[in-house]
């Protein structure tokens, strides 16, 4: 079930087509048919990255706004009869994607259809086999099949062309034969692509020219029999698959193979279906220049009685972040600002592959540090002012550290205009344009002077971290815990178990006078993988064994290694000695003053100058706009050309958001600033 948003155009154009999923069961199975809620879609409003003028220092998380028709009241919470049952809640799991030229193998008639020459469903493609005479394939009820002909035996592909070698894709397959059957990619002939196939053990990737198959990468299998769902995301030397099993739960975007440093790719926009000789078992469920936008957790859900309809509210795992406070430790010694991000987001319970950052700069050289009483997105954001890098979503789930020096390469480059992925004019010249453009000179983003504030930290060594500083009740048999938290040192390590009579007492009365109960109490100090702390203090649980309520009088806790930050004198990056005015950058992950400076110098190169921003409106009528709004990505360099305006040369994206309803026009808005 797919919602298809198109209006009329000077000339035919390609239609968008989108697909909204909740899994409203919270099973993680997507394979249902109450998962698609794509045809009560009525609008829907998507936004990511940095989005404003002035362009904001930080990202946003990414939100989703759909508009739903619930003239059944389908969608209304509490609605215990409807279909949906009380499944309709905040917290479910919310996909969405979008394709402008797209095959889901419907067919009307009786029988099954040869592909060959079949116009895609979506858009104004038409499929190509390149096979022997009987060899390729047939569609029936929604499925793509292999067919075999006679001898000699060969190989068979199905091609759509794109226009784009490095197309996004997505398919849904299911496997049935050992490596038989799969897809090409940049196919310039059957025997000169990437193809991708999938055996009872792996994921292959492999580049075929003429005889010759070299395997590129391979990555985890797919479950045999079972529907999935992948996305195949291209770049210039590199792909990558992600892939969900549509009838058992399953991470939502697991990555499946990641492949990177692909030597002399294949360049062709042709990319499509494979299958070896008598391969008919496998199946291919649908294909398309398709893309995953968000996915996310419904954070709000608005029926409106009178007019039939329901607004579901989504944002991505960086709201997420916003909500998980971290009481935690970093280990100390050389760490490079991509391991510090990837610590705090495994902390914050993302997986490896929810995440892409680069490697950073070295930052944390010397002891122990403490992420305490923060938010994991509170301490993203005070690293990404240390790196001078840009921290965000995807806005499908995958979190991005982007290095400081990734922009200052493109800057450098002696063509920047050679750059530009993307390229849009504010004429309708066969490509994609802009309605509407909003210009600021980018003034409130510049800064003439910045000061660094660098941690150096010292380990005192052992010392009493923490003291109870009242009586403490505990009923007989109860038990209670208790947060021992160090304010005097940054952390503590090597803490010791509390002794009994040593460090903590108890008594059976609240003044402290009465019989001595210390031998009913025990104190067990918990590991930081029962308790989630560590960093500055420990948790402690207190148990009372005895038969009467007991008073703790004392209770201390100490440890072998305490480090405490001395902050040095504040300096203005390129300068010798500078007052404490200008924009303070507070070093927290660092404690070598080279890294210091050198984080606080980036950051002045990078805003001394003041860059153009700029907010363009794009229809998405058109299609060369529908291509762009689709596939354009957070950093990518896009060309713009304003004659009016004056206005030429490089730009970076970002942020963007699309906002469409059914039978409407469509606009996508991008935030650009200057090269």
């Amino acid at each position: 079930m797919t919602m298809n948003i198109e209006t009329a155009a000077p000339s035919p154009t390609p239609k968008l087509r989108w697909q909204a999923w909740v899994n409203w069961d919270g099973d993680g199975i997507w394979g249902t048919d109450d998962v698609d809620i794509s045809d009560d879609v009525l609008g829907l409003r998507w936004g990511w990255g940095r989005r404003g003028l002035p362009i904001p220092e930080f990202a946003a998380p990414a939100t989703l706004e759909l508009t739903l028709n619930n003239a059944g009241h389908r969608y209304t919470p509490g609605n215990v009869v409807g279909s949906l049952g009380s499944n309709v809640r905040p917290g479910r799991e919310v996909r969405l994607w979008a394709s402008r030229l797209h095959d889901d193998f419907a067919t009307s008639g009786v029988g099954s259809e040869d592909l060959d020459r079949r116009p895609a469903a979506f858009g104004d493609g038409r499929w190509e086999v390149i096979a022997t005479a009987g060899n390729g394939f047939a569609v029936l009820d929604g499925e793509a099949r292999g067919t075999v002909g006679s001898f000699p035996p060969a190989d068979a592909v199905a091609l759509l062309d794109t226009g784009d070698a490095i197309a996004t894709l997505t398919a849904r397959y299911r496997r049935a034969t050992n490596g038989l059957g799969g897809f090409v990619l940049r196919c310039v002939a059957a025997n000169d692509c990437l193809r991708l196939r999938f055996d009872h053990v792996s994921s292959v990737l492999e580049r075929v020219a003429g005889s010759t198959v070299t395997r590129l990468a391979s990555g985890g299998p797919l479950v045999s029999g079972a529907w999935h769902d992948l996305e195949i995301e291209q770049t210039a030397d590199g792909v990558r698959v992600q892939a969900i099993n549509l009838e058992t739960s399953d991470p939502v975007g697991r990555t499946l193979l990641a492949a990177n440093g692909i030597v002399d790719p294949p360049d062709s926009g042709r990319h499509g279906l494979w299958h070896s000789f008598r391969n008919t078992a496998d199946r291919w469920g649908g294909f398309g220049v398709d893309r995953g936008l968000f996915r996310g957790q419904v954070t709000a859900i608005s029926p409106y009685y009178g007019a039939g309809t329901c607004r579901i509210e989504a944002a991505d795992v960086m709201q997420r972040l916003s909500s998980v406070r971290l009481r935690r430790a970093l280990p100390g010694g050389p760490m490079r600002s991509g391991d510090v991000a990837a610590s705090i987001l495994a902390w914050s319970g993302l997986a490896p592959g929810e995440h892409d950052l680069d490697s950073g700069r070295v930052l944390l050289t010397g002891g122990a540090r403490s992420v305490w009483e923060v938010s994991a997105a509170r301490a993203l954001r005070r690293l990404q002012r240390e790196e001078h890098g840009l921290i965000y979503t995807d806005g499908h789930g995958r979190v991005r550290l982007e290095s400081e020096t990734r922009r200052s390469k493109i800057r450098s480059h002696r063509d920047p205009a050679s750059l530009a992925k993307i390229t849009v004019s504010d004429t309708t010249d066969g490509g994609a344009y802009a309605s509407a453009l909003r210009w600021g000179d980018g003034a409130s983003a510049t800064e003439d002077a910045v000061v660094f504030r660098y941690r150096r930290l010292v380990d005192e060594g052992r010392q009493r971290v923490w003291s109870l500083n009242e009586p403490l009740a505990i009923d007989a048999g109860k038990e209670r815990l208790a947060l021992a938290a160090s304010e005097a040192w940054e952390a503590i390590d090597g803490v010791q178990a509390p002794v009994a009579q040593t460090d903590y007492t108890a008594t059976d009365d609240a003044a402290g006078t009465g019989t001595d109960v210390t031998g009913d109490i025990t104190v067990e100090l918990l590991a930081e993988a029962a308790s989630g702390i560590a960093g500055r203090g420990r948790m402690l649980r207190i148990r009372n064994d005895g038969t009467g309520r007991a008073y703790m009088q004392t209770l201390s806790l100490s440890a072998n290694h305490c480090w405490r930050a001395e902050s040095t004198t504040a300096h203005r990056a390129g300068a010798v000695d500078a007052s404490a005015s200008g924009t303070l950058v507070h070093c927290r992950y660092a404690d070598n003053y080279a890294a210091a400076q050198a984080g606080a110098e980036a950051r002045l190169a990078e805003r001394s100058r003041r860059r153009a921003q700029i907010e363009a409106t794009l229809p998405l009528f058109a299609g060369s706009n529908a291509r762009a709004g689709v596939e354009a990505r957070l950093s990518d360099v896009v060309g713009l050309r304003a004659a009016a305006q004056g206005i030429g040369g490089a730009w970076l994206l970002e942020g963007m958001e699309v906002s469409t309803v059914a039978g409407g026009d469509g606009t996508a808005r991008w935030w650009l600033t200057e090269v």
